[in-house]
């Protein structure tokens, strides 16, 4: 395994159980307390679409098949959950260390 295939794994081993508790809190397809864990099995192939810079469309699109497909039920939120891991990737990954904060 090379470098770069290693540290992606790290990088799903330390960072995939934020990304299911962003489904969990902003997608929720249920609608009813379920718990934390319920989205698990799907976080795998949103994180693989977000790792390869899929976009919302698509993102939103793989969640409305999981509703259809999987769950059979319409979430309705499926466009807002796209926009909100979208954005959680962004700032968690790909956010430009130039433009952070220098702490020293």
């Amino acid at each position: 395994m090379d470098n770069a295939a290693r540290s992606a794994k790290d990088r799903f081993r330390q960072h995939s159980g934020e990304l299911s508790l962003l489904l969990w809190a902003v997608w929720n397809p249920i609608g009813v307390e379920v718990p934390l864990d319920e989205y698990d099995r799907y976080m795998p192939s949103v994180w693989k679409l977000l790792e390869a810079r899929a976009g919302t469309d698509a993102i939103a699109a793989e969640l409305a098949r999981i509703c259809a497909e999987s769950i059979e039920v319409d979430a309705g939120t499926n466009r807002e959950a796209a926009d909100a891991v979208s954005r959680w990737w962004y700032w968690r990954f790909d956010y430009p260390e130039e433009l952070a904060a220098d702490d020293g």
